[in-house]
């Protein structure tokens, strides 16, 4: 079974895609990314579907899927494919480009057969499902079963006898909040007053570490507004370029630096860039903040 799209064909059975009769070999979870998405291809897979079906049963973090997703476009970039086949559909998941044509083809002869005489012409309407793994291994059922019995039993027993509350996931901001904010900084502990000030004024804080962190959660996520330090790790102005990186895609979501900043030339270069503002003391780093959030909700309420 083969998906022809592009100038690129999707083996199934080898987990290769052939761009230009060169194949290139894909990871397990790249592989089901691209043909999830291919036979879901006339609709939007959300982020939570598609961590479901890449990662069931663990709990990944916010970035791992944009990750992936960034990754197998670039493995694609590389190998030559002429169009970007992944669509990120902000706010809702991904899907695959609407604009590419895709069709579906059976193998008449042997496995792989030649480079032009292995598929039919036809199209063969499947079911939707998702290859696991070639390395996944099937456990009999004479192992798994008493297992699955024995852990049964010492889950009933925990839920009967344990006297601490039921582990809970907690979600980055409050069931009634009303915005987000996406917080960059090498160093979150340090926020972590501001972050619970905030989040008591009902604001959502989700923090990253580094900028690209953030633009995967910006190409995922809408956010009311970003605070940012301005120097990680060996990079001084690491928060300026991340401005101004946001500023030439056409991203105008108000951005904050929350650092201390005495050069005037730099300054400016901030304002210059598009930046709403500098403050080095929480008291005005919660008045920008919350005034951004009081006049937002003014103009929604007009």
């Amino acid at each position: 079974m083969e998906f022809q799209f592009a100038n690129a064909r999707l083996n199934i059975a080898t987990q290769c895609v052939i761009i230009n009769e060169r194949s290139t070999q894909l990871d397990d979870r790249a592989f089901m990314l691209l043909h999830y998405l291919l036979q879901r291809r006339s609709q939007v897979c959300s982020h939570a579907e598609l961590v479901k079906v890449l990662w069931p049963n663990t709990v990944v973090s916010d970035w791992s899927l944009p990750k992936l997703v960034s990754a197998l476009r670039s493995q694609l970039n590389r190998a030559g494919l002429m169009q970007n086949c992944i669509v990120t559909v902000r706010g809702q998941g991904y899907r695959f480009a609407p604009a590419i044509a895709v069709s579906e083809h059976a193998f008449t002869g042997t496995l792989m057969g030649s480079a032009h005489g292995a598929t039919t012409s036809s199209v063969i309407a499947q079911p939707v499902q998702v290859i696991a793994p070639r390395n996944t291994s099937i456990l009999s059922v004479r192992y798994w079963l008493p297992v699955l019995v024995i852990a049964l039993m010492c889950f009933i027993g925990l839920m009967t006898h344990s006297t601490e509350p039921a582990w809970e996931l907690r979600h980055g901001e409050p069931s009634d909040a009303i915005g987000r904010i996406l917080w960059v900084d090498d160093n979150p502990a340090n926020n972590l007053q501001e972050k619970r000030y905030f989040e008591r004024h009902r604001i959502g804080v989700y923090t990253v570490k580094t900028s690209e962190e953030a633009l995967l959660l910006l190409q995922m996520y809408e956010y009311n507004l970003i605070i940012s330090d301005m120097g990680r790790a060996q990079e001084p102005l690491a928060g300026l370029k991340l401005l101004q990186q946001l500023r030439a895609q056409g991203n105008q979501t108000p951005y904050y630096f929350y650092t201390l900043i005495d050069n005037q030339a730099l300054l400016q270069v901030i304002a210059d860039s598009g930046g709403q503002g500098v403050t080095t003391e929480r008291p005005q780093l919660y008045g920008h903040i919350l005034s951004h959030f009081s006049a937002k909700k003014s103009s929604l309420s007009d």
